[in-house]
């Protein structure tokens, strides 16, 4: 009996070690927007509160509270939450991909590889796959830096937010608010 304890801890010890993976560290990491109105007027906005990990085969998942959003402004940001993100009924985004985990393993502190990758975005009850390149920087032994190389283009349209961007747009009194948004992000991963 005792000996089946130990190998079902040594079993459950590996197993967890083989998930464990890679954490994102919050405070070190950002997921930014640019959103352009009046036709020649950028504003940028930010999640403040993300959690994510890429586990050793390279599968990353990183959760996106909207209701962290936050542009500067208290008003604008109370309005994405309730009439663009409808937070009351979808308050997280989900970013999935796979990064070449062989590749990043390889990389000496300091070095740095290109990944072609493929996003899917789960934003608002729609999924759709955008392709980006990343830069995967090895910055010690057991903290990476994930940064997209190319923009993330996110279209309203593809993720049900038209109808809500109309409604900002009303309540701002602006002419014209972008149905398209670029996305930018920088997540630093420690090792667990």
């Amino acid at each position: 009996m005792l000996k089946k304890s130990i190998l079902f801890m040594l079993v459950f010890c590996l197993s967890t070690a083989v998930q464990a993976g890679w954490q994102l560290a919050n405070d070190n990491s950002s997921l930014s927007f640019l959103f352009v109105k009046k036709q020649n007027v950028a504003e940028i906005g930010m999640f403040t509160k993300l959690a994510g990990t890429v586990d050793d085969n390279g599968k990353a998942e990183l959760l996106i509270d909207l209701t962290s959003v936050n542009t500067n402004i208290e008003i604008r940001d109370d309005r994405m939450q309730n009439f663009l993100f409808e937070t009351s009924t979808h308050p997280k985004a989900v970013l999935t991909a796979e990064l070449d985990m062989e590749k990043v393993s390889q990389l000496a502190v300091g070095n740095l590889v290109v990944q072609p990758i493929v996003v899917q975005l789960d934003l608002h009850g729609n999924t759709q796959k955008i392709e980006s390149n990343v830069v995967v920087t090895r910055l010690t032994e057991d903290r990476i830096l994930v940064v997209n190389q190319s923009i993330l283009a996110v279209k309203a349209a593809e993720y049900n937010l038209l109808k809500g961007l109309e409604v900002l747009r009303r309540l701002a009194g602006l002419p014209s608010i972008s149905p398209i948004a670029s996305v930018s992000f920088i997540f630093m991963f420690k090792k667990n």
